[in-house]
């Protein structure tokens, strides 16, 4: 069973006093201190106090995030093209420690603050990281956008006036009813549904392990794409690398990348016998071509993945694990897995943190502890962190299932 992984916070560090609870374009920004800020001349900022008529992005991002690393380097770029005009202050809930080691691989003039609350990112309601609030010289909200959306037109635009349209996610309200979407129950033995996008609801998975009445036999999915079920049901952990598109189908009708076309989403539940407990993602992969636009068939070919291997000269550093249950949890700042085996280490972790399928090679078998600690969501920050079990990558051809999109 997957849990999740209990990070320490620091305390509070944005301080507020009156303000409103939901901030859009044309707030006023709140009265509130930014607090715990490193690089910076000052450890906490009083916005709405500066005489000064600078535009100041307020990037949301972390370490911990892949894509928020090169934003990062264009801001700090195109900070120092329009300086004394715009000033970058990146709020994550990293902490100092993390907050520095990034400032020494990556020296930067961009402030850097620490929010392990959310504060301002609750109240602009963001749907995820990689995302800014540009606050203007008279202390108002112009734009809030996607981070990899701001370069020098977007700049040149904001100095001169213009508006800039918006393009962050926002959050939906998430409507709660406390019964089964699906109309499953105990007595229900088996069934199939399929329904598309759903107001209120998260786009999220759901297993049924260690669940008395549905203990394996049941999977759920709400608001995800195409692809997303398809990669589940066949067990593809690789993104693009093993999806294929023949010449009917195109990307965008299998992946809704920029999150607004509802169309291309899906809700799905499916219910089997106790008896067919082990053939679960056979069926769904039956239902699902059967009724979904989109069709798949599974191919073998020959295709670039990493291969994870002891590190030369080094010894394994991973002990064999003496627990009962399995469980794993991962996330930008490393990996957490109890009795978990190093095929399903590399497979379900490596592959989604590289740009390639990463296939177990070590010669070792059994089931260990395994954690590690990425300082910085890049290739050196989680080679580094192999290093110290005692492992690394290297680049090979291998003959590797692949799904073939098609109508």
């Amino acid at each position: 069973m997957k849990k999740m992984i209990v990070c320490f916070l620091m305390h509070l560090v944005i301080q507020s006093n009156a303000q409103e609870t939901l901030l859009k374009v044309g707030s006023s920004f709140p009265n509130m201190m930014i607090t715990h800020i490193s690089n910076a001349p000052v450890k906490e900022f009083y916005l709405n106090k500066e005489k000064d008529n600078k535009y100041y992005i307020l990037n949301f991002w972390g370490t911990w995030c892949s894509p928020c690393i090169p934003e990062m380097d264009t801001l700090a770029k195109l900070q120092k093209q329009y300086v004394g005009k715009i000033q970058v202050i990146a709020i994550s809930d990293d902490n100092e420690e993390r907050k520095a080691k990034y400032l020494k691989n990556k020296p930067s003039s961009i402030w850097l603050a620490t929010d392990t609350n959310y504060t301002l990112y609750n109240m602009l309601n963001l749907a995820f990281v990689g995302q800014s609030a540009i606050i203007n010289g008279n202390k108002k909200i112009v734009a809030v956008v996607r981070t990899d959306s701001i370069n020098q037109q977007m700049i040149d635009k904001l100095l001169r006036g213009d508006s800039i349209s918006m393009s962050a996610g926002i959050k939906e309200a998430m409507i709660k009813t406390g019964e089964d979407e699906f109309g499953v129950d105990s007595l229900t033995t088996h069934s199939f549904s399929i329904r598309g996008y759903k107001k209120g609801l998260p786009g999220m998975g759901k297993t049924y392990l260690d669940h008395g009445t549905y203990n394996g036999r049941r999977i759920t999915w709400f608001n995800v794409s195409i692809g997303s079920l398809y990669r589940a049901a066949y067990g593809i952990k690789s993104f693009q690398k093993q999806e294929v598109y023949d010449s009917s189908v195109s990307e965008k009708e299998v992946y809704d990348r920029d999150r607004k076309n509802k169309a291309a989403s899906y809700c799905v539940d499916l219910l089997v016998k106790p008896e067919q407990k082990d053939s679960l993602y056979t069926l769904l992969q039956q239902y699902l071509n059967k009724n979904l636009p989109i069709k798949v068939r599974l191919e073998k070919r020959l295709i670039e993945v990493y291969i994870l291997k002891q590190k030369q000269g080094m010894d394994i550093t991973i002990k064999p694990s003496v627990a009962e249950k399995s469980s794993y949890a991962f996330s930008g700042r490393g990996y957490d897995g109890i009795k978990v085996s190093l095929a399903d280490f590399a497979d379900n972790y490596l592959t989604n943190e590289f740009e390639l399928p990463v296939v177990d090679e070590t010669g070792f078998t059994g089931y260990y502890d395994i954690k590690t600690n990425v300082e910085q969501r890049n290739m050196a920050g989680i080679l580094n962190s192999l290093e110290k079990l005692g492992l690394t990558v290297e680049k090979a051809k291998r003959e590797m299932p692949v799904i073939v999109y098609y109508k």
